[in-house]
């Protein structure tokens, strides 16, 4: 009999489409995914590794839950839907054969479908490089074990293990719903679970407790170089093993439980559902029978529909499965709420718009699955129970029977919006934050989220209705949901015009709210809404009701329901849909420009096809800038008018000048009041969706003529007039930069020559348009040209500032340089700042919004005060002192360090959401609102802070007035070490000033982590650090510069830095400083027996693999103890090819025993070392023994991560 069932049952399957598009699923995101590359993979592993594809493995088999939790849900429950009992019960089938042809015909179409994964990865290593999305080179061998072995003993075991709790739940609740309840709860147990684990420092139980083997294999994966991975797979043995044998052991156990529980007669007679009727009810309902009017008119259409209305909304409220499912999503929400986001461990204030940008990013995908599977519980609820017999015999008109489901489910939708607000209130509470923001709340909710439920539940229950099929409409509803996301947010096509419920990004924030988005994205819901009606009259045509369910007996019945009420009320919603419409594209693609990717990246062809003649183009030095600025926040506009002085510093004449007036509106300059001719040298082809525009489009860029040539050493003045606003609105975010609360505006200047950085980067993009491969080409350090460049660019120069700002009249204006005047006029708040005592080099910017300001002054010496300014917004006032203090800490050490602060001021400002992270330029620093401004550094939930930050940063930007903006670097190759290197290596000799020694272990492993993350991932071969250009290794020289100072002593390093300060500071002419500069000074003062760390730090890439092998602790008595302990050492080279060359040694190292870690008054781990001391150590293992005062936890080599080590976590280890 288990054949019978088994054979019946796979041969069912084959003839349902859910199992075909499921696999079609599953193959297709696989093979996009690996034939764009779209994987973390490093810069010399396989796209197609063995270790990726197991990672894949795990990932995917997780995310393949629901999937199986519908393939495992229904052979059971169908027989249950079908009321099959008469025929299971009255044939000779047995228990088992039932049970378990069942589960196995399932689970083989679970194993099948999850064999597309292979099949998928398989693809994508061809596809990718036929179509010419990756190179061939980035793809290794497609060897058999790769793809057998890990799916054998990855993907098996999570599919044996989720399809196992799924069947045995369906027969012993007999229920359907439990497979979505379940689904979503293991889910999202699991990603708290993760979060948890991913705080135990015992790797054996992480490992073990991940039911999916994350944890495990990612281990492996980052103890692997890319060499390794590209012909390693996965090595199954220790805690891996074991969790790959536990879990599915645990699932099939869970399943034999399930099995010897199972009755399989109650299971068909369901008798837990009967109830037994008293009879003598049935005599007294029989004995009085009332007299009954009936009358079908509008009012018993009205009451007919708000009773089924009510009846509909009990049925979802009266469900336990569903309030399990919204359960677990609250509390997965509260969880998630509470944690909040946070940096370094500090957690940040539960502010309304982190909160709200929280579950807009996470939980639109949580509820969209709660909309579709209660929207097909709805729909089909009556078929399922046969009621619709009755129910759809009854007088009721169709509007009525198909607008009380639809009603009930809007309803729902509406209550579902209401979660962010209850929830984020709720943890505001329990928080102790009671800044509520209650206008943010509901303009988020019900204009924003609201909007978009609706449009979810239309378009789940049209899915629903056309489909008459529940688990075939959740498929297709699903799988049309997330194409809709892919499609969008990869940015394919993302015209939010035809992609349903898709509106412009937008941002909430504390110090603008919705701001100039609140227009357009109204706009966008709107136009949906009036769709979303569109598809409800649709739904009404096709509706099924009586015995009339195929899909051609109601295309027949369309012409009778599109009756003249219907086509009335069609044509006056699909006018307001057209007229919306018309008003969007009017907005989107006369008024503005849209273009797909393609013909973006077209466009960067046509730019460096046209333009690269233009770029040796040579350009004059920007000595003097005078603007006047005129800002409008609220009307999102400026008007720039302003003098250049322009100096020809190179030795030939220049006749010509290319600008770029990208994001301006207008612009025009002058020289001695005449007009200067130009041309406009690149024209773009039309967008294919921009019909009425022009066919030509004209470009920003324009190439002016001067009547008079300017000779070498020649200066002249030019004048500009422009202005930057903006038309309607655009696709997608727009006009960042001038805002309502929260400017950050460059100026309305237009750039200067040909920009590299506008032509098209991707490898693959460029071999596919017929480009030449881009080569980064190294500008040497001796290079004349660089030299005498600055690092900003080749206009730059220093140069004398005078800027005179107004705006609105409730804001304050804020650029560089000294404050000179302020004054209202005709409402209007003015400024003017000069910086010319000294000057200046760029960048500068100019900030408005309504700020409040907190003075300080910082005292270096009797005779140098520094204005202290912090600017923020009102609400932002928590940590503005902790800024203060950090800055003019940072002050008085580098003035004393380095050389007096040469400027009036220093201020930092609050900027906008909008704005970078954090900006630096001459006396003004910029940290935007989602910065430090809200971390809760009081938090009872600083448990694990790793570093002080706020701090940290700020001491970071502030090095830069030195070491950026007085040593500006030259534009050479590794020139970035001096304004990004030398910055982070000041913020970690202040951290220690602050903290101590002892708390430095975390922010150097930290960086440290950082750098080897991404040294793996890099896009480009890594480089010696004296001639890197990847930002990621310029946070590497902070370490290397730390650990020198470790070696040669404060006052060594200080001299060095001091003298190539003195230098290059503040230098009008070239030569103009570069990373060998700063080389030499080092050079200098580091001892003959100590230049091996430097040759080892800059002339090569060097890796330590330093480890701690073993340790334990004797007690001694009164307190002491005796530490014996084993450590290995080593040290490579890598060589350009990035091979591993083994590399003799003798370097000193520290050795160090250290006490129970402790949290600081701030929150910071850190522990005393009861003994550290430096040791020459050469290659091998080493025993040291050593007698300590103190009770020991750990010992460690190279415990505080001076070196960089390749995996430097196992530098110290606890007894």
């Amino acid at each position: 009999m288990f054949w019978k069932i088994f054979i019946f049952e796979v041969q069912n399957r084959l003839r349902r489409p859910a199992v075909y598009l499921y696999f079609a699923a599953v193959f297709v995101f696989v093979t996009f995914t690996f034939s764009t590359g779209s994987l973390p993979v490093g810069e010399k592993e396989h796209i197609n590794s063995p270790m990726l594809i197991a990672m894949s493995m795990a990932w995917i088999s997780t995310i393949m839950m629901l999937v199986t939790s519908a393939i495992m849900g229904m052979p059971l429950y169908k027989d249950i839907e079908y009321n099959t009992k008469d025929y299971y019960l009255t044939y000779p089938i047995t228990k088992a054969g039932y049970f378990w042809g069942r589960y196995c015909s399932s689970i083989l179409f679970v194993f099948i479908i999850g064999s597309g994964i292979m099949l998928g990865v398989f693809a994508g290593s061809k596809l990718g490089p036929l179509m010419g999305w990756r190179e061939a080179a980035r793809y290794g061998p497609n060897h058999l074990e790769y793809y057998v072995k890990p799916f054998l003993l990855i993907a098996i075991p999570n599919l044996v293990f989720t399809s196992s709790i799924f069947y045995g739940l369906v027969a012993l609740t007999r229920n359907i719903k439990v497979i979505y309840s379940s689904g979503i709860v293991m889910f999202l147990g699991y990603m708290i679970a993760s979060f948890s684990l991913m705080h135990l420092s015992n790797e054996f139980i992480t490992n073990l407790a991940d039911p999916f083997a994350f944890s495990g294999i990612r281990s492996q994966l980052l103890a692997a170089n890319d060499q390794v991975r590209n012909v390693t797979m996965i090595s199954f043995e220790g805690s891996l093993l074991i969790n790959r044998i536990l879990w599915p052991a645990l699932g099939l156990l869970v399943l034999i439980i399930t099995y010897l529980k199972f009755n399989f007669e109650d299971f068909f007679s369901g008798k837990r559902d009967k109830r037994i009727i008293n009879s003598d009810e049935n005599i007294n309902r029989n004995a009085q029978r009332p007299q009954v009017v009936t009358s079908f008119a509008d009012s018993y259409n009205r009451q007919t529909l708000v009773t089924l209305v009510k009846t509909e909304l009990v049925n979802i409220v009266r469900d336990n499965y569903f309030w399990i499912i919204i359960g677990c999503g609250l509390s997965f929400l509260g969880f998630v709420f509470y944690l909040g986001d946070s940096f370094y461990g500090i957690p940040n204030f539960p502010r309304t718009v982190a909160l709200l940008k929280i579950f807009y990013e996470v939980f639109l995908f949580f509820i969209f699955f709660i909309i579709i599977f209660y929207t097909g519980e709805t729909v089909h609820r009556d078929r399922i129970t046969r009621y619709a017999y009755i129910n759809d015999s009854l007088p009721a008109p169709n509007w009525v029977l198909n607008g009380s489901r639809l009603i009930s489910l809007l309803i729902m939708g509406l209550c579902l919006s209401l979660v962010p607000l209850v929830m984020g209130i709720f943890i505001q509470i329990i928080r102790g934050y009671h800044e509520f923001a209650f206008s943010v709340y509901l303009i988020v909710v019900f204009t924003l989220i609201l909007p978009r439920f609706l449009e979810m539940v239309v378009f789940a229950y049209v899915i629903h209705v056309i489909f008459n099929n529940k688990f075939a409409a959740h498929g297709i509803g699903i799988v049309i949901w997330i194409a809709l996301f892919f499609l969008h947010i990869t940015s394919i096509f993302n015209y939010n015009i035809l992609l349903y419920s898709y509106t412009p990004d937008y941002t909430v924030s504390d110090m603008d709210g919705i701001g100039h988005m609140a227009w357009p994205v109204f706009w966008f819901n709107f136009y949906w809404l009036l769709a979303a009606g569109i598809l409800i009259i649709i739904a009404s045509l096709f509706y099924y009701r009586g015995l009339s369910s195929t899909l051609k007996e109601r295309l027949q019945l369309i012409p009778e329901r599109f009756d003249r009420k219907t086509k009335l009320i069609t044509t006056i919603v699909l006018f307001g849909f057209l007229g919306t419409g018309s008003f969007l594209y009017y907005n989107v693609n006369y008024l503005n420009n849209y273009l797909t990717r393609s013909e973006s990246d077209q466009r960067a062809v046509t730019y460096e096809q046209k333009l690269k003649p233009y770029a040796n183009l040579p350009l004059p030095k920007v000595t003097a800038i005078k603007l006047w600025v005129d800002l409008y926040p609220e009307k999102q506009q400026a008007r720039t008018h302003g003098y250049f002085t322009l100096v020809n510093q190179s030795d030939k004449t220049i006749s010509q000048l290319l600008l770029d007036g990208d994001r301006m509106s207008s612009y025009s300059l002058k020289t001695n009041g005449k007009a200067i001719p130009y041309t406009t040298p690149l024209l773009y082809a039309r967008g294919k969706f921009n019909w009425f525009r022009a066919e030509k489009d004209t470009a920003d860029f324009r190439l002016y003529h001067f009547a008079k040539v300017l000779a070498p050493g020649d200066s002249m003045i030019v004048e500009l007039r422009s202005a930057v606003f903006h038309k309607g609105f655009t696709n997608s975010l727009f006009s960042g930069d001038i805002i309502h609360n929260g400017t950050f505006f460059r100026g309305g200047i237009p750039g200067l020559g040909y920009d590299e950085d506008d032509e098209l980067h991707s490898p693959y993009e460029r071999k596919r348009s017929g480009l030449a491969p881009k080569k980064e080409e190294e500008i040497a350090q001796n290079d004349p040209e660089g030299i005498q460049t600055l690092s900003m660019g080749k206009a730059a120069s220093f140069y004398s500032l005078d800027i005179t700002v107004s705006t609105s009249g409730d804001q304050t204006a804020i650029t560089n340089g000294y404050l000179e005047k302020q004054w209202k006029q005709n409402g209007r708040n003015y400024f003017q700042y000069v910086q010319n005592k000294p000057g200046m080099y760029p960048p500068f910017g100019i900030l408005s919004a309504r700020y409040a300001v907190s003075h300080h002054l910082a005292v270096i010496d009797p005779h140098h005060h520094i204005n202290v300014d912090v600017f923020y917004h009102p609400d932002h006032k928590a940590n503005v002192s902790r800024y203060a203090d950090a800055l003019k800490a940072g002050l008085t050490y580098y003035s004393g360090a380095y050389g007096i602060y040469p400027f009036h001021d220093i201020r930092l400002v609050e900027s906008s959401v909008y704005s970078r992270g954090s900006t630096s330029s001459t006396s003004l620093i910029t940290y935007n609102e989602n910065g430090g401004w809200n971390a809760d550094f009081k938090s009872r939930n600083n448990q694990n802070v790793l570093y002080d930050y706020c701090y940290y940063e700020s001491v970071q930007a502030l090095a830069q007035q030195w070491w950026m903006f007085q040593v500006c670097p030259n534009n050479t190759v590794g020139s970035h070490i001096i304004s990004d290197g030398l910055p982070q290596y000041d913020a970690f000799v202040m951290m220690e000033n602050k903290y101590g020694k002892e708390n430095m272990r975390g922010i150097l492993r930290e960086q440290l982590w950082g750098y080897l993350f991404w040294h793996s991932r890099g896009v480009f071969g890594e480089k010696p650090l004296i001639r890197t250009d990847a930002w990621y290794e310029w946070d590497k020289a902070g370490v290397v510069l730390y650990g020198l100072r470790d070696l040669i002593g404060d006052e060594h390093i200080n001299a060095a830095l001091r003298d190539f300060k003195n230098e290059y500071a503040f230098k009008k002419q070239p030569p103009y400083a570069g990373s060998n500069d700063l080389y030499r000074y080092l050079k200098k003062y580091t001892p003959d027996s100590l230049q091996y760390y430097l040759t080892d730090t800059w002339e090569k890439i060097t890796f330590y693999n330093n480890r701690v092998i073993e340790a334990k602790s004797v007690p001694l008595g009164h307190n002491k103890y005796r530490v014996t302990f084993k450590v290995s050492t080593g040290k490579i080279y890598i060589n350009t090819k990035g091979d591993d060359i083994p590399a003799t040694m003798n370097d000193y190292i520290d050795i160090g025993v250290f006490a129970k870690e402790s949290q600081d008054k701030d929150g910071q781990m850190g522990s005393k070392p009861l003994y550290l001391k430096k040791y020459k150590l050469t290659s091998g293992e080493h025993t040291f023994s050593i007698d300590v005062q103190g009770i020991p936890e750990s010992v460690g080599i190279d415990p505080y991560n001076k070196l960089v080590d390749r995996a430097p976590m196992d530098n110290n280890k606890k007894f």
